[in-house]
């Protein structure tokens, strides 16, 4: 069983979507009835390491967002079609080295190809 979440990063991208998809977007939103997860102070400090050490670019600060969000509330896996930033193995060792190293949990990163049962 699986407890589904978005954050306000979502919610502040979605409001930002092309007009023609934004109200689609906001309606899935509204009949999942998604938990709204929020950044904190310790995100924005976890944003920053993940920045600093070059993990995730400065031009992309947020993806380092959503992964912050998720961290910090202790979510066990983020499903994204983001490979570039975050759904790659090599960037998934080293968002979770920094995790480890601030004291909190690993996260998995995956697309969503990984979680549906095509059986």
């Amino acid at each position: 069983m699986y407890t589904p979440f978005i954050s306000n990063v979502v919610i502040e991208e979605i409001k930002e979507a092309p007009l023609n998809i934004r109200n689609d977007l906001i309606h899935m939103v509204d009949n999942f009835s998604l938990e709204i997860l929020f950044e904190t102070e310790a995100c924005v400090t976890l944003v920053e390491e993940y920045v600093k050490k070059k993990i995730i670019p400065k031009k992309y600060r947020d993806d380092a967002r959503h992964i912050a969000v998720a961290v910090i509330n202790n979510v066990d896996v983020i499903i994204t079609w983001n490979c570039k930033h975050m759904a790659q193995v090599e960037k998934k060792r080293m968002i979770n080295a920094v995790n480890m190293m601030l004291g909190y949990r690993q996260i998995d990163i995956v697309t969503s190809l990984e979680v549906v049962d095509y059986g």
